[in-house]
């Protein structure tokens, strides 16, 4: 993603950092931070990219045109660094002894230094205190972004030495007509990636590209395929036999959207949700918690190929009985 892309769900927090910029109040460390995507890792680089700018332009964006930002496209500026897991599932001491080593040093053509740490909540304990002594005594010249899905997960210590930036899920309707417009997409399909994903715009983006949205609507359709007793369990399981695990994850978050949908219009995904309405909340449910334990077991060597036949069986009978019901 560009650095420079301003995205609508970014707008408090941008506005936030614009404001310490107006009045020269910008933290040296800033913990910006949100559960899940929300595409935090470009907000931070927008910042930095802010930061390192020779020329910014009104509220306080980079104006894209400078040595500083021409460099930072490029990906050889000196004055910028990121600091991300290598070779393994945490960021350790000496990437962070090396990262401070770094910013001990003047800047070599901005004004300042920034720095980049993600995911912030990585860090182990060796790292995250290494990390202090440059949080405790900053040089005046450096900024460093950290960022955070669990901001939980990060010591006491070192949330309290960073000015806080939350991103927030995208849940309200401006905000789905916003995503809406920023993809170009039908707002009802915006409005059901958002429900799939939690309000994570960034898993939100992915679940709208072509491929992948044909995949979860295909899904769907074959869940009400077997619910009308036109496709057998067995059939069904094995057509996801070598992607079992990514087929729960999914048919799970459908069927929280059905559950919560209120005249959902979006095709591929109508069917199911009417199929659904139909049920009763304490019939749907259960079947509901026994898929999130299905997808809690895989890999622990129970048969993925008996989970899925199970759970297809338990949904076909759920909706024949309800079909004998009104019948």
């Amino acid at each position: 993603m560009d650095l420079t892309q301003a995205l609508p769900w970014h707008a408090t927090a941008w506005s936030r950092f614009a404001n310490a910029v107006s009045r020269e109040a910008v933290a040296h460390a800033l913990l910006i931070h949100g559960e899940g995507g929300l595409h935090k890792v470009a907000l931070a680089r927008r910042i930095g990219q802010a930061l390192l700018c020779a020329t910014p332009v009104a509220n306080a964006d980079a104006c894209g045109r400078c040595k500083s930002c021409l460099l930072l496209k490029a990906g050889t500026h000196p004055d910028w660094v990121e600091v991300s897991p290598i070779d393994s599932a945490v960021i350790k001491i000496d990437q962070v002894r090396s990262l401070s080593e770094r910013l001990s040093m003047r800047p070599q053509i901005a004004a300042r230094q920034v720095a980049v740490l993600y995911p912030a909540e990585r860090m182990n304990v060796a790292a995250s205190n290494a990390l202090l002594k440059t949080l405790e005594e900053p040089s005046g010249d450096t900024h460093l972004l950290l960022v955070a899905d669990r901001v939980g997960r990060l010591s006491a210590t070192v949330r309290s030495r960073c000015q806080r930036l939350p991103v927030a899920p995208v849940a309200d309707d401006a905000g789905i007509a916003a995503f809406a417009s920023f993809f170009g997409v039908e707002r009802s399909r915006a409005a059901s990636a958002l429900a799939i994903s939690h309000g994570d715009p960034e898993a939100a983006a992915q679940i709208l590209s072509p491929g992948v949205w044909a995949e979860w609507t295909q899904l769907a359709e074959r869940l009400v395929e077997i619910a009308n007793g036109r496709l057998t369990p067995t059939r069904f399981f094995g057509l996801y036999a070598k992607d079992g695990g990514r087929m729960l994850g999914r048919w799970s978050g459908l069927i929280a959207v059905s559950m919560n949908a209120d005249g959902l219009d979006v095709p591929g995904l109508d069917n199911l949700v009417r199929l659904t309405s139909r049920v009763e909340m304490s019939r749907l449910a259960p079947l509901a918690a026994q898929l999130e334990r299905a997808r809690g077991m895989l890999g622990s060597g129970v048969r993925e190929d008996l989970l899925i036949y199970e759970l297809s069986c338990r949904w076909a009978e759920l909706h024949s009985t309800g079909r004998e019901r009104s019948a």
